[in-house]
Formats: structure tokens, C-alpha cells, sequence
């Protein structure tokens, strides 16, 4: 019982540490996009995560570890979900609805999502206590993005950006759901995260071509600095952190911490760039804490 409590204790602070890295990572990104298109960053920094993973992936070969056709199939699809697809819906979704809507309803949704699709597809229980604290969680993301959801005209662009949105959050859920599958059958979370982030970067570079790779060459010193970060420490350790987590939690008592995204971001930009958080974003924060830890609470 106590060994369970500490394996689940490692899976929590596993999520609650990714939720940050990936919370600062909209930070990172925002200095680097001054110059690089959405696409050629995400084929940039997972080439750079791809190259760290390598190795991993050798020495899986040369222990005689074989995948199944079955484990083969599946990364494919991890990869194709968590990296190529889910890169370019967001960076759609972004560019058409804007910043705000994007994070209510990707990081709003995930968690809902996640919920019913882990419920239907690996049959864990998403009981009235998980259901309490999702929904208080996103109420806590409504009160940081919907003062700035009207601003501006809405076209036909933007209801592009929201349906790719959409497909968006529903991409994540369904690679949590099935990267928590897989790990309970093969139980090697940096194995999984190193091939699910190799062939996500292939199917990313195809993509990559439509823009100019010469834009690279314009790169300053802190964009590589923040390149690095979004590659190493966001692409290698906060996956293999959050496969971590799915090993040892719930799908949704992990994908509920991905609501810290929104607080992280905010603190990164006050600590950057000097954008003080107004009183709705501190609302709105104290709300998606409280809702992470009720539904971690919660019985299963």
C-alpha cells in the first residue's frame, strides 16, 4: 500500500512538473515565431528532441528488445497524435481563433475529453468527483480566456481555427488514453516517448517543406536558447515525464494538471516580458488548482 502511495506520488509530481515546463514553453515559442513559421519551430525543435532519442531507440535494437507489429502500429499512432497532427491543428487554431480561445478550449477540454475516452476505450471510472473538479477547472481557464474571446471580428477563419481546436484537444486525449494502454503492456515509458517522438518528427518533416528553411540562418542567440528548451526540456523530458505519469496515474488524474498550463504561462510572461496578470487571470487560477486537486482527491 505504501509502495502504490509512492509510485503514485511520483506520477503526480511527474504531471504537476510537466504542466509547468509546458506552460512556459507558449513563452518560449512566442520569441522564437518573431522569426520562424509555427510549422519549421515544431519540425526545428522535434528534429532536436529526435537526435537526443536516438540513441535510446539504438540501444533498444542492440538489446534484442523487438516491438510487435501491434507496439509498431500503435507508436505510429502516438506519434502521429501527440507531434505531426496535434502540432498542426494548435498552430492553425492559433493563428485563425487566437491565443485565448486556443487555450480554453485545448487545455480546457483535454481533461474532459481524456476522461471519456480513457472510460469508454481502457474502462476507468470517471466517478462524480472527477467529473466535479474537471468542470471546476475549466470554469478556472473560462476565467482567464473569456475576457478576450470577443475581441476582435469573427469570420469564417475563425470558426476553422476552433473546429481545428477541437480536433485538437480530442488528439491529445486520445494519445493519453492509448499511450497509458500501451505502457501498461510494455511498461517502458522513455522507450515509448523516444519512438513516439522519432516518427512524429518524420511525419512532421513532409509538412515542414512549405516553409523557408533558410529562416533558420536569422536565428538570435536567446531563439536558439528557447529552441533548446522547447526541444530538450519540453520535447525530451516533459514527454517522457508525462509518460511517466500515465504509467503510475489515472489518465484523467494526469491530464487534469495540464489546467497549471495557463498559470504557468502567465508567470513566464510577467517574469519576460512584464505582463502582469489581471484579477480574473488570479481567479481563474486559484480555480484550476482547486479543480486538480479535487479530481486527484476523488475516489476512482
Amino acid at each position: 500500500m505504501i509502495q502504490m502511495a509512492q509510485h503514485g506520488g511520483y506520477g503526480l509530481f511527474s504531471a504537476v512538473t510537466v504542466a509547468v515546463i509546458w506552460g512556459l514553453s507558449f513563452v518560449a515559442a512566442r520569441i522564437v515565431l518573431s522569426t520562424l513559421t509555427p510549422i519549421l519551430l515544431a519540425t526545428v525543435r522535434f528534429s532536436i528532441a529526435s537526435l537526443v532519442f536516438a540513441p535510446v531507440v539504438v540501444r533498444e535494437l542492440r538489446h534484442r528488445n523487438p516491438l510487435t507489429s501491434r507496439d509498431l502500429r500503435e507508436l505510429v499512432l502516438l506519434g502521429f497524435l501527440s507531434i505531426s497532427i496535434y502540432f498542426w491543428l494548435q498552430y492553425t487554431g492559433v493563428k485563425y481563433a487566437g491565443a485565448s480561445v486556443s487555450a480554453l478550449l485545448v487545455v480546457g477540454l483535454i481533461p474532459l475529453l481524456s476522461g471519456l475516452a480513457s472510460s469508454f476505450i481502457i474502462k476507468e471510472r470517471f466517478s462524480r468527483g472527477k467529473a466535479l473538479g474537471t468542470a471546476l477547472g475549466l470554469s478556472g481557464v473560462a476565467f482567464i480566456t473569456l475576457p478576450k474571446l470577443f475581441l476582435g471580428a469573427v469570420d469564417l477563419l475563425f470558426y476553422l481555427g476552433v473546429v481545428c481546436l477541437l480536433l485538437n484537444a480530442a488528439c491529445w486525449a486520445m494519445y493519453s488514453t492509448l499511450s497509458r494502454r500501451l505502457m501498461s503492456r510494455i511498461k517502458r515509458p522513455l522507450m515509448v516517448t523516444a519512438y513516439t517522438t522519432i516518427m512524429g518528427t518524420l511525419a512532421l518533416i513532409p509538412l515542414s517543406l512549405t516553409s523557408d528553411w533558410s529562416l533558420v540562418r536569422s536565428l538570435q542567440t536567446e531563439q536558439w536558447l528557447s529552441i533548446l528548451y522547447l526541444a530538450l526540456v519540453c520535447s525530451c523530458l516533459g514527454y517522457f515525464l508525462w509518460n511517466y505519469a500515465l504509467s503510475k496515474l489515472e489518465t484523467v488524474k494526469a491530464t487534469v494538471w495540464l489546467y497549471l498550463e495557463p498559470v504557468s504561462a502567465f508567470i513566464g510572461e510577467f517574469l519576460i516580458f512584464s505582463i502582469i496578470p489581471s484579477p480574473m487571470t488570479v481567479i481563474g487560477g486559484g480555480a484550476i488548482i482547486v479543480g486538480a486537486l479535487l479530481t486527484n482527491w476523488s475516489r476512482t
